[in-house]
């Protein structure tokens, strides 16, 4: 209602255009919000992605590094040793 009262003084005296402006500000901070948050969660998202692939990509090396060396399989293992 407070609102309502600021801009009553203002739509007189201006008009139908004051009140589609006002309505538009509104809509526009609200979007922006809610774009804000989105952002911020999406950022949220893919920096746990990040840590992720860094992780798998990490035990991939360590995959490639055992198999370079013949040591994944354990029966070539035994008989390399």
């Amino acid at each position: 209602m407070d609102f309502i009262t600021q801009i009553s003084p203002l739509i007189e005296n201006i008009g139908f255009p004051a009140l589609v402006f006002a309505i538009w500000y509104i809509y526009h901070q609200s979007q922006v919000k809610a774009f804000e948050t989105i952002i911020q969660d999406n950022f949220e998202i893919l920096k746990d992605l990040l840590e992720t692939n860094q992780y798998h990509a990490a035990l991939l090396s360590r995959i490639e590094s055992k198999i370079d060396n013949n040591l994944w399989c354990p029966i070539l293992k035994k008989e390399v040793s």
